[in-house]
């Protein structure tokens, strides 16, 4: 798939931060109980990840997933409560 192929697609999800002009994928979640559920199926895969590293299958694919998915449930945080676990968790 091209990313003409792919923004045609999915033009609806990604989007461009008009200041940075980075892009982003904005998943439309129509209650706040589906997102607690993708952040819960989120945590579980990174613990069963994080387990299976644990044993034999090191790989830097495996390294790569448990990356994306805490990186995807971190943004699905608002902000100001990541600040407040961020300065319940300083030493």
């Amino acid at each position: 798939m091209t990313p003409h192929e792919f923004k045609t697609r999915y033009l609806h999800t990604l989007q461009t931060d008009p200041k940075t002009k980075q892009n982003y994928i904005k998943l439309p979640i129509t209650d706040l109980s589906e997102l607690i559920y993708m952040q819960e199926s989120l945590l579980e895969n990174i613990v069963l990840l994080t387990q299976l590293e644990k044993r034999h299958y090191k790989s830097e694919q495996l390294q790569s997933a448990i990356y994306w998915l805490c990186k995807i449930l971190l943004i699905s945080y608002p902000n100001t409560e990541l600040d407040g676990l961020s300065e319940w968790l300083k030493p």
